[in-house]
């Protein structure tokens, strides 16, 4: 009786996850669902930051775009401002100028609409200094949802 009492309690210990005897509690594996969302964000940082994807495969715009990156004319931290030929001036892509302050707010699908065809949240056409970008449907994603979640 105590031997499956304590077997009981070894086995309830193991699947609340503690580790055996050291009192901590285990790590937690994270969800496939969590995990997706991770290099989805890793992988539209780099897309931003460098114009390669997570495999090294460089990102090319229709026409080809002024800047290899979107970094290099709308900042690192997305502020934009960055002045272009024509008189044209960067968009500041942070959260505040995307959904905030806009009448009709961006949405994952909007933005990846204006990343791809250059139509605004407002159905305008974007300047065309803003690229046209090819992207996979992954790539899109992913670099729309690092500017929408991860730019403040």
């Amino acid at each position: 009786m105590i031997r499956s009492s304590l077997l009981a309690l070894a086995a309830a210990i193991a699947f609340a996850g503690c580790s055996s005897g050291s009192g901590q509690q285990a790590k937690a594996t994270p969800s496939p669902r969590a995990t997706t969302a991770v290099s989805a964000i890793q992988n539209g940082r780099l897309i931003y930051l460098t114009g390669k994807d997570s495999r090294g495969v460089q990102i090319t715009a229709r026409p080809p775009a002024m800047f290899p990156r979107c970094a290099a004319c709308h900042r690192a931290n997305g502020a934009g401002g960055m002045k272009l030929p024509g008189g044209v001036v960067s968009a500041d892509l942070r959260h505040k100028a995307l959904v905030a302050e806009q009448k009709h707010p961006y949405t994952l699908a909007l933005l990846e609409r204006a990343i791809s065809t250059g139509i605004d949240d407002d159905g305008e056409p974007l300047n065309p200094v803003m690229p046209r970008w090819k992207l996979s449907p992954r790539d899109l994603h992913d670099v729309s949802l690092y500017v929408l979640t991860q730019l403040h």
